[in-house]
């Protein structure tokens, strides 16, 4: 189905297949920006900076409770 598409999309621009799957590709390579950490707000070099920066105590995770048994809804 999709090859279908394709195709009509190619014979429509009078394009070969290949020209139409790569201009599609150009198109959206071209319209989508690159997300970066900066382009969210962050600082450059955060994540480099703050990963495996605990220096507090030690991190322990306390015993979890066994997990409880729910009646069948359906």
């Amino acid at each position: 189905m999709v090859l279908e598409k394709l195709k009509y999309l190619a014979q429509s621009h009078q394009r070969t297949l290949e020209e139409e799957i790569t201009s599609i590709l150009e198109d959206i390579t071209e319209n989508t920006p690159i997300i970066t950490p900066q382009n969210r707000g962050w600082f450059p070099g955060f994540f480099e900076e703050v990963i495996g920066g605990w220096e507090g105590e030690p991190l322990v995770r306390e015993h979890q409770a066994e997990a409880q048994e729910r009646d069948f809804l359906l």
